[in-house]
């Protein structure tokens, strides 16, 4: 008897052979694969045209005035900050290892790794394109962060994604979260338009990557994302 089958057997689950109880991930089948490279293909000349036709005509369309009266937006940029949800991860994980929870630690660290691995993805290309941001009129600021893409988008992206794997009707909510701080990152001119576009497709692809490699690689602990 496999240790697998072992650890399934001793916590009470079905018979488990390196699937997931309750999905398998997207990027192990096929037809996911497909799915994927089809949408990075197909963003490829989406996010071109915009870049070149939209997003300087949208730049600096806002003025401060007109930034500050749109209230409701301007505090959802807290919402695509990497630390207070690495912040709760780790209390999460912690509750989790205190009650003697596994499954909650394990989606506790596979929501930290997907943020910290979109992050890592993020500020890559961003030193490969060095874009300057809308608010910086044409000057760098002195240890500043370029715009493309951005990384506020891919968190809630990559956010996105492990809450809709974890409870999946939770997705018009997480869509709409998505979508919100995309649109806050545009009118506050920290980012263009295909910066937030390609921010969340990053995030979401980095967590579904995590999701498969966990899945590939510690197939008994994937038991527990089940």
């Amino acid at each position: 008897m496999s240790s697998i089958e072992t650890y399934v057997r001793n916590e009470l689950r079905p018979e488990f052979a390196g699937q997931s109880l309750r999905f398998k991930p997207l990027l192990a089948t096929p037809w996911g694969r497909a799915l994927i490279a089809g949408i990075f293909v197909g963003m490829i000349p989406l996010v071109t045209v915009i870049w070149f036709f939209f997003d300087k005509q949208f730049a600096n369309q806002f003025t401060q005035k007109e930034w500050e009266q749109w209230v409701f937006l301007r505090s959802l940029g807290l919402l695509g900050d990497a630390w207070p949800w690495i912040c709760l991860s780790a209390f999460i994980l912690l509750t989790g290892i205190f009650g003697k929870r596994r499954d909650i630690a394990t989606w506790a660290v596979f929501l930290c790794l997907s943020i910290a691995v979109s992050g890592a993805v993020v500020n890559l290309v961003k030193f490969i394109f060095m874009r300057t941001r809308p608010n910086w009129h044409g000057a760098i600021p002195d240890g500043g962060s370029f715009s493309f893409p951005s990384g506020h988008a891919a968190t809630i992206g990559a956010v996105a994604v492990v809450c809709v794997l974890r409870w999946p009707k939770s997705l018009p909510l997480a869509l709409t979260l998505v979508a919100l701080v995309a649109l806050n990152r545009v009118v506050s001119q920290n980012h263009h338009i295909t910066d937030v576009i390609v921010g969340v497709v990053v995030g979401m692809i980095c967590a579904l990557v995590v999701q498969w490699c966990w899945w590939k690689y510690q197939p008994g602990t994937f038991a527990d994302m089940g």
